[in-house]
């Protein structure tokens, strides 16, 4: 059984107990409405706002760090609403810090960044996408001093978690889903070829060739119709695809195949979206992950709304989704991070679902926003 390591910070006991005392909150009271009221767009707009202080909390209940990939899959939908200068002071209160320390950290509060529970791999490429989307969006970039930052910063990440010829190193375990461990997941060497193909965009020099790298990745995880999880399973990846398609990180034929995958396993019913088709082995989950065993097999809103926008982006009708994620916002009057297939919120004794989930709700917007029809209730 895992034990670790933790990075046992202050920040960590901290979040320990708020989250449990949010979770029996909404245990014994449900989710409260969002103040603001009104459509599922007015509603997630008001959820960026209100989590909209010295950092962009990554959520309402007990979420109360920024996370660098939870900013950034909010960026595109939180332009408009939060605006560009405080998104560009976000990401450089990010860069600052992580130049300080010397790597990007897990977590970021106002004063310091830190690890919760540990480093992530997928830190790093986030951060080098939000300053590739601010350049494409507004034309500027970084400045000169957090231009060489980022080039430090990756300099180091290149040097020591990228395998030389390969991929992204067993040894980094940790991503998105936070609390399972998974060696080289497919997920993290995705946002590391995003990373790899970005960075120009920002004036940064990768020794990694992209195409290389993405030739590595088909071989070693592509199976024909979906990708395998991490670097020691042949267990189908969910949110692999689901991030494959929301970058485009592959042509139309390899994208639309596992597309076609994770609608065939019908993961985003009723809810998009699951991002398991099943228990994780137990190898890669912690003891402290087993006293909430459900919570990454439920349906998270934020991954449903990036699988629809990959969808989007495939030319792929996504009105069904879009439908059912608003109607679990009308439903409940806040966005939720996950739901059960009954679409209750997922509720255990040591963490419960977070409301005011900033990620969901600019995903959600970037979807709605979006060139397209309409639909009821947006």
């Amino acid at each position: 059984m895992i034990l670790g390591p933790y990075d046992l910070t202050p920040e960590l006991f901290y979040t320990l107990v708020v989250q449990t005392l949010d979770s029996w909150r909404v245990i014994v009271y449900g989710v409260e409405r969002a103040p603001e009221g009104g459509t599922p767009a007015e509603i997630a707009k008001g959820v960026l706002r209100r989590n909209a202080g010295p950092v962009l909390r990554a959520g309402h209940g007990h979420f109360w760090p920024m996370w660098p990939s939870d900013f950034a899959k909010a960026l595109a939908g939180a332009w408009g609403t939060l605006g560009e200068e405080y998104l560009r002071g976000q990401t450089a209160l990010m860069t600052r810090h992580s130049a300080r320390l010397g790597r990007v950290t897990s977590c970021f509060r106002e004063g310091r960044g830190f690890d919760m529970p540990w480093w992530r791999g997928d830190n790093l490429p986030w951060l080098i996408y939000c300053w590739a989307e601010i350049k494409a969006r507004s034309g500027r970039g970084p400045d000169a001093e957090q231009t060489a930052a980022l080039a430090g910063l990756l300099a180091d990440y290149e040097g020591r978690w990228l395998e030389p010829g390969g991929l992204l190193s067993r040894r980094v375990t940790g991503d998105w889903v936070d609390t399972i461990r998974r060696p080289s997941s497919t997920y993290n060497n995705l946002c590391v070829l995003m990373m790899l193909r970005r960075a120009p965009e920002i004036g940064l020099e990768p020794k990694t060739d992209a195409d290389a790298f993405s030739k590595r990745l088909l071989e070693d995880r592509w199976r024909g119709d979906h990708f395998r999880d991490h670097a020691d399973t042949e267990a189908m990846s969910v949110d692999g695809a689901v991030v494959a398609l929301y970058l485009g990180s592959f042509g139309p034929d390899i994208l639309g195949k596992a597309a076609d995958r994770l609608a065939a396993e019908k993961l985003d019913e009723p809810w998009p979206m699951r991002c398991s088709t099943g228990e994780y082995d137990p190898s890669t989950v912690p003891w402290v992950t087993r006293l909430a065993p459900g919570y990454h097999r439920a349906h998270w809103l934020h991954l449903g709304s990036m699988w629809l926008n990959g969808l989007r982006k495939l030319g792929r009708d996504t009105n069904k989704g879009r439908a059912a994620v608003s109607a679990l916002i009308e439903r409940y009057g806040h966005v939720l991070e996950a739901v059960n297939a009954d679409g209750t919120p997922y509720e255990s004794f040591f963490i419960s679902c977070e409301r005011g989930l900033s990620m969901a709700a600019g995903q959600y917007l970037e979807l709605i926003e979006a060139k397209g029809p309409a639909i009821s209730g947006t």
